[in-house]
C-alpha cells in the first residue's frame, strides 16, 4: 500500500540568511513600541486572569474593583509614584472598611480590626521594607522584616529613644533651633536696612519646608553622630568655606535621600531581577561612607576617655553595645552606617514633613492660628529656647499640644502600615484573612472617617481638649 505524504513547500519560505541580509532588514517594519507594550500587558493580564480561576486565594468574598483579582500592576505604579493613599481612600469610600485591591492584597480601615493589627496580632512586615535597605541581610530597624532580628534590634535601640533619653538631647535641639532663628533675625535686619520706606516691615520670604527639613537634619546629625550636617548654614551662607571633611559631611543627607529615592521607586524591579537570579544592590556613595567611617574610627579610638564617656548619642550607643541582630556579632562600620542611615531617613523627613503640614493647616485656619498665638508666652530674640519637658507638662501649652495631635490625625506620618500573614491565616474582628495575604492598615482613611471624626477634613484642635475648653467640638474616638 502506497501512503502519500503531503509535502510542505519549504522552498518558498525565506531563509534566516535572507532575512538578515541588509536589503531585507532595511525594509522590514518593526512594531511600534506602544504595540510591544500593549502586547506584553495583554500577556500579563491573560496569565493573571487564568491564574485567578486556577488558583484560589480565599479573598473572593472581599469587595473591591473588578480588576483586583487579576493584577497588582496598578498598585505598584501608584506606590512608585507616591499617590497610592489617594486611591486607597477612594476605594474605601466606595467598597467599605475591608477591601481587596489586588490578587493577594487587602486594605483595612475597620476600627476594631485596626486595633488588633496594631496592638494584638504580631503580623510581620511586608517584604517591600527589606528591598528599601541597602543590604537585605543587614537592614536597619525600618527594613528588618525577620521577626527575631527585628525584635532584637528594637530591644537594642529602644533605650536610645525613650522620653528620658530624648530629654537629655535637648542641648543639641536648642543649639540647632537657635542657629535657625539667628539666621532669620539676620535676614529680617537685612530686609529692614534695604527698605527705604518710613515704616519698614522687615518681611522676608523663605521656603519653610526646606528650612524645617534642614533643621531636622542638623538635629539628627548632632543627636545621632554628635556632629551636625551644616544644612542650615548652607541655606543662609552657601559661600561659607568648609574643610574637605566638612564638605563630605554636608553631602551625607543628599546621598542618603537620593539613594533611598532610587530604592523606593525601584522596589518591584529589584524583586523581579532577584527572581531571575540577579541580585542588585545600590550602595551608599563612597564619600558618605568615608566620612562616617572616619568618625566611627575616631570614636572607637577614644573609647574610655572622659570626653567619650560624656557622649550620649545613638552612635556611641552602637559603638558601646552594638551587635548584629541576626548573629549577635559585633557591628562592623558598614553595619553602623546602614543602621544610622535608616534612622536619619526615618527621623528627619517625617519630622519636617509633619511640621510643615502643621503650618499649612494653621495658615488655612486663621481662627486656630490666632488662638494658638494668644495662648503662647511672648518671647524675644534673646529669650531661651523652650525645652520639650516644659512644653509637655506646662498647662500653658495645652492648645499647642492639641494642634499637634490634630495635625497628626489629618496628616499622619505614613498613610498605611504594611503587614502580611504567613502560613496561618488570622481572624481579624470577624474577618477571616487567609494565609499569605498582604494586609495594609489604612489609618489615614480611618483618621478621616466621618463616623468617628465629625467634619473629618476640618482642622479642629479643640477635639483634643477637655471639658469646657472643647467649646462644643466632638470628643475624639
Amino acid at each position: 500500500m502506497n501512503v502519500s505524504t503531503p509535502t510542505f513547500p519549504w522552498h518558498v519560505m525565506p531563509t534566516l540568511d535572507s532575512l538578515m541580509s541588509g536589503d531585507k532588514l532595511s525594509t522590514m517594519e518593526l512594531p511600534h513600541p506602544r504595540t510591544i507594550v500593549a502586547s506584553l500587558l495583554a500577556i500579563v493580564f491573560t496569565l493573571s486572569y487564568y491564574r485567578s480561576f486556577t488558583k484560589k486565594t480565599g479573598l473572593e468574598s472581599f469587595p473591591g474593583p473588578w480588576y483586583a483579582p487579576y493584577t497588582a500592576m496598578h498598585l505598584r505604579w501608584l506606590f512608585a509614584r507616591g499617590t497610592i493613599h489617594d486611591y486607597v481612600e477612594k476605594m474605601h469610600k466606595q467598597y467599605g472598611d475591608v477591601i481587596r485591591l489586588g490578587p493577594r492584597q487587602i486594605w483595612v480601615s475597620d476600627k476594631g480590626a485596626m486595633k488588633q493589627i496594631l496592638l494584638t496580632i504580631d503580623l510581620p512586615k511586608v517584604t517591600m521594607y527589606a528591598e528599601i535597605s541597602r543590604d537585605r541581610s543587614s537592614p536597619g530597624l525600618f527594613g528588618e522584616i525577620r521577626p527575631v532580628p527585628h525584635r532584637n534590634l528594637k530591644k537594642f535601640l529602644s533605650p536610645a529613644f525613650t522620653v528620658a533619653s530624648v530629654d537629655k538631647l535637648d542641648t543639641y535641639f536648642k543649639a540647632c533651633v537657635s542657629t535657625l532663628l539667628d539666621n532669620y533675625y539676620d535676614e529680617v535686619d537685612k530686609a529692614v536696612s534695604k527698605d527705604l520706606s518710613s515704616e519698614p516691615n522687615g518681611n522676608i520670604q523663605t521656603d519653610l519646608m526646606r528650612d524645617l527639613h534642614c533643621l531636622a537634619l542638623d538635629i539628627m546629625g548632632e543627636s545621632s553622630f554628635g556632629k551636625g550636617f551644616g544644612q542650615i548654614d548652607k541655606i543662609f551662607d552657601p559661600r561659607k568655606m568648609l574643610s574637605s571633611r566638612d564638605k563630605r559631611w554636608s553631602k551625607i543627607p543628599n546621598a542618603i535621600f537620593d539613594g533611598q529615592a532610587r530604592r523606593y521607586g525601584l522596589v518591584f524591579i529589584k524583586r523581579f531581577l532577584r527572581r531571575i537570579g540577579y541580585e542588585w544592590e545600590v550602595d551608599w556613595p563612597k564619600e558618605m561612607t568615608t566620612a562616617i567611617c572616619e568618625l566611627v574610627d575616631e570614636r572607637a579610638a577614644a573609647q574610655g576617655s572622659a570626653k567619650n564617656a560624656a557622649r550620649i548619642d545613638v552612635l556611641q550607643h552602637m559603638l558601646d553595645e552594638g551587635a548584629r541582630p541576626d548573629t549577635g556579632e559585633r557591628m562592623s562600620n558598614q553595619d553602623i552606617i546602614d543602621q544610622m542611615s535608616e534612622l536619619l531617613l526615618a527621623g528627619s523627613e517625617t519630622t519636617s514633613g509633619t511640621m510643615a503640614c502643621l503650618f499649612v493647616e494653621l495658615a488655612r485656619t486663621p481662627a486656630a492660628l490666632d488662638k494658638l498665638l494668644a495662648s503662647l508666652p511672648p518671647l524675644s530674640p534673646s529669650s531661651p529656647i523652650l525645652d520639650s519637658k516644659t512644653v509637655r507638662t506646662d498647662p500653658q501649652y495645652r492648645y499647642l499640644e492639641a494642634c499637634l495631635k490634630e495635625n497628626l490625625r489629618m496628616n499622619p506620618i505614613a498613610s498605611e502600615l504594611g503587614r502580611r500573614t504567613l502560613d496561618q491565616g488570622h481572624n481579624v474582628n470577624g474577618f477571616d484573612i487567609p494565609p499569605y495575604t498582604i494586609v495594609s492598615a489604612s489609618y489615614r482613611a480611618l483618621h478621616r472617617d466621618e463616623r468617628y471624626w465629625p467634619e473629618p477634613n476640618r482642622f479642629w484642635p479643640e477635639r483634643w481638649l477637655e471639658g469646657k475648653e472643647r467649646e462644643g467640638a466632638p470628643e475624639p474616638e
